[in-house]
């Protein structure tokens, strides 16, 4: 079964979204659940709880700047508590579209970790020459492919 969180996370956080007092209060649980609360932003942290404060209190949440601001602070969250391994099956499929192979499930992971592992500067220059670099030399486990991805 092929999990594509990215476009979950899209549907969920569409521009429908609508923040209630289940979803902000699921949300800030499951972060403490998985220890990453304190690794996401202050401002988003604080814009979370003042949200479910109000909410608490029987307000309701008008502003479109703010519902942005809250759909902001929600993917943050959502980023942070995704298990490595779903980001990296994601990641890996999306390389792998993007140069025009076929990968299983288990070649996919690999690709995406390798993927996250590449250093910043470096996905950079290869995406700007929009062609396979030559950065890294070492082989993925994907049959012939370098690990210079141009994503």
């Amino acid at each position: 079964m092929f999990i594509y969180l990215w476009l979950f996370l899209g549907m969920l956080l569409a521009v429908g979204f609508v923040p209630s007092l289940v979803s902000l209060s699921a949300l800030k649980s499951r972060a403490l659940r998985r220890g990453v609360w304190f690794r996401v932003s202050p401002a988003a942290r604080a814009l979370i709880d003042a949200a479910i404060l109000y909410l608490r209190r029987g307000g309701r949440i008008k502003s479109q700047a703010l519902l942005e601001a809250l759909r902001k602070a929600a993917e943050e969250v959502l980023r942070l508590t995704t298990p490595i391994r779903v980001l990296a099956k994601a990641v890996g499929y999306a390389v792998a579209r993007r140069l025009g192979i076929e990968v299983d499930e288990e070649k996919a992971t690999a690709l995406g970790i390798q993927w996250l592992n590449t250093p910043r500067e470096w996905r950079r220059a290869v995406a700007l020459r929009g062609e396979v670099a030559g950065l890294l030399k070492a082989p993925t486990c994907v049959e012939g492919v370098w690990c210079c991805l141009s994503l």
